[in-house]
């Protein structure tokens, strides 16, 4: 008897069988089949190659992945069947000796057709691992370099929470790090700021706001703005999508730089306009020699255009075209190397050039910190003209001088002589040489004397002021005893204050010792400075002749208890033929002249202290050693 079976669909449910068992050993992912007592009935190739045997080992000997943790597997696989869900765990294993993260996956069979148990898989995420970490790194690493920034920053997150602050951030916005610490959201931050006043005042703020929240969605290119705040803060901010989703900005406080732009763009508006309103002509020339520089002035000088200085001409170039304001020759010559030599050399000179026009130029050149050169040119043609007129006038001035000094003098040399013969006969008649005289005669006869001898001792002091005008005048220098001349003076003159009813008094210091001086002069200057006292004094009244050391100078003094001298005559009794009201004699004016000539001339000084109606004080300073033009060695 036979018997006919048809094995048709056991034939191909097994070649499918097989071909789905080929398919899972092709994978590269190790997968595994456990029955219900959750022991392994089957694995694949991958399984078998990640426990270091082959698969039927693998199947007999049940090795699990992570031999160190043999229940792990089990334990995803009861939990799977008990729940009926999918359990996902990962772990770190050995895996032919290297450490590998696997996560491992449990899913039951639960379908009516299979037999009872699961089905695993692991995928290795170690390269993931390995990634991520490095990440996480790089990005602890950002976020190190930007904590120690002085700009503010801050990353918000897809989810518009931020993920990232540094320190510079929370000062800036004045917030709270334990708050920051929270991760609030960009649009909670707004709220805040708004409240504490740190953002631009808006009429609108549920708009503004919105504005900035579109931007996590919006925005596409990094975006640069100015925040200008209530108190007077002015932000720069920069806004730009983060790689990994978000928005990364960047605040920077701006205000100082704000203003100093400001203020630099005021100062060089300033500066234009100061220097297009002088009067001097300005330009500055590069490094390079081109022009960087002018001004109104230089162009009106030079008759250029605004168009001749539009490319910034080199030197050379706008030299040429200066020099149609000159005459062909030896100036324009001179003139046009000073000013290429100074120009391109950084030399610093100044000088005069005269124009075809007859326009008189001052020039300088002066080389600036910064490599540059600056020229300036300044119209001095009234001031030159001026100063011509002035130096002729001045010429005049020192001819008519000339003539009266000269005058002067030949007039008073040409009255000695017969001024001598007066006096001689005069001093005949007076002491009876050849007779005696009636007392009219007498009388008449020293009239004659004294008068002849007063007019010879004003000549005498006109060819003296006459020689030290002409700057003939030299001093016989000693050295002089100071105590000495003071006790010649006082002898000389006392009989003269007697007669006037004048107490005459001398006081000297012992330590003035002597000086280096004329001694003549310096008579001269005491017995000018006495005869002065004695005629403007009232009987009744003292003069003191005093000297004294102070430091490297011998003080020599001569003052009355006179009727003084007004104020505002003090700065003319020194000229010569100026003489001070009030005196009951009256002289030529010239004493107090030679005192200042005669003190001048030793390197002193005469300080003069009066007071009307309460006397006068006159002091000559002398250096112990004078300085004197024709010293002479005693």
């Amino acid at each position: 008897m036979i018997r006919l079976r048809d094995l048709t669909e056991s034939i191909l449910a097994s070649n499918q069988l097989a071909e789905r068992k080929n398919l899972l050993d092709s994978l590269p992912v190790p997968v595994w089949r456990r029955d219900q007592a959750l022991g392994i009935e089957w694995c694949n190739r991958a399984y078998a190659h990640a426990v270091g045997v082959d698969q039927s080992e693998a199947i007999s000997s049940q090795m699990e992945l992570g031999s160190s943790r043999e229940s792990f597997g089990r334990n995803m696989a009861r939990r799977a069947m008990e729940k009926g869900l999918v359990q996902t765990e990962r772990l770190h294993t050995v895996i032919r000796g290297q450490r590998r993260l696997l996560q491992i996956s449990e899913k039951p069979l639960t379908g009516e057709s299979e037999a009872p148990g699961t089905i695993g898989f692991a995928l290795d995420l170690t390269d993931v691992e390995q990634t991520r970490s490095e990440l996480e790194r790089h990005i602890a690493a950002h976020e190190d370099v930007l904590e120690h920034l002085s700009t503010a920053v801050a990353i918000y997150g897809p989810d518009k929470h931020l993920q990232f602050y540094n320190s510079a951030f929370s000062q800036l916005w004045q917030l709270e790090d334990s708050w920051l610490e929270t991760k609030p959201s960009f649009a909670d931050i707004l709220e805040i700021l708004r409240d504490q006043r740190r953002l631009p005042e808006s009429v609108d703020f549920r708009a503004y706001k919105n504005q900035w929240l579109a931007k996590f969605t919006d925005l596409l290119q990094p975006e640069e703005s100015l925040l200008h705040l209530p108190d007077g803060t002015t932000l720069r901010v920069l806004i730009a999508p983060h790689p990994l989703g978000g928005l990364l900005h960047i605040y920077e406080d701006v205000t100082s730089r704000i203003q100093l732009e400001t203020s630099y763009n005021t100062l060089m508006a300033v500066q234009h306009e100061t220097i297009n309103n002088l009067a001097e002509g300005i330009a500055v020339f590069g490094s390079d020699g081109r022009l960087k520089l002018s001004n109104s002035a230089f162009l009106h000088i030079w008759e250029l255009t605004p168009e001749d200085l539009a490319e910034e001409p080199h030197v050379t170039q706008l030299i040429t075209r200066m020099g149609e304001a000159f005459e062909n020759g030896g100036a324009w010559n001179t003139f046009r190397e000073t000013f290429l030599n100074n120009a391109l050399g950084r030399g610093q000179e100044s000088g005069r050039a005269t124009l075809s026009s007859g326009t008189v130029l001052e020039y300088a050149f002066l080389p600036l910190p910064d490599g540059a050169m600056l020229c300036s040119c300044l119209d001095i043609t009234a001031g030159a003209r001026a100063e011509q007129a002035l130096r002729e006038r001045n010429a005049a001035l020192k001819a008519a001088e000339r003539l009266k000094v000269d005058f002067l003098a030949n007039v008073s040399y040409q009255l000695r002589t017969p001024l001598n013969a007066i006096i001689g006969f005069a001093e005949i008649l007076a002491k009876a040489y050849f007779g005696q005289l009636n007392p009219r005669q007498q009388e008449y006869a020293e009239g004659i004397l004294e008068g002849g001898q007063k007019l010879f001792s004003l000549v005498n002091d006109i060819l003296d002021l006459s020689a030290i005008e002409a700057g003939y005048m030299r001093l016989n220098l000693s050295m002089v005893d100071v105590e000495y001349v003071l006790s010649t003076v006082v002898s000389l003159t006392e009989e003269w204050a007697r007669k006037h009813n004048l107490i005459l008094e001398m006081h000297c210091a012992p330590d003035v010792g002597s000086i280096i001086a004329d001694e003549q002069r310096i008579k001269q200057v005491l017995l000018n400075l006495v005869s002065n006292a004695i005629r403007f004094n009232r009987p009744g009244g003292q003069i003191m002749v005093s000297a004294w050391r102070e430091g490297n100078e011998a003080l020599l003094s001569v003052s009355d208890n006179g009727c003084g001298i007004a104020e505002f005559l003090h700065g003319q009794v020194f000229e010569p033929f100026e003489r001070a009201d009030g005196g009951p004699q009256q002289g030529a004016g010239l004493g107090l002249a030679l005192v200042h000539s005669f003190i001048d001339l030793h390197g002193g000084k005469v300080e003069l202290s009066s007071q009307v109606d309460v006397g006068t004080t006159i002091i000559c300073r002398l250096p112990f050693q004078a300085i004197a033009t024709g010293f002479r060695e005693d």
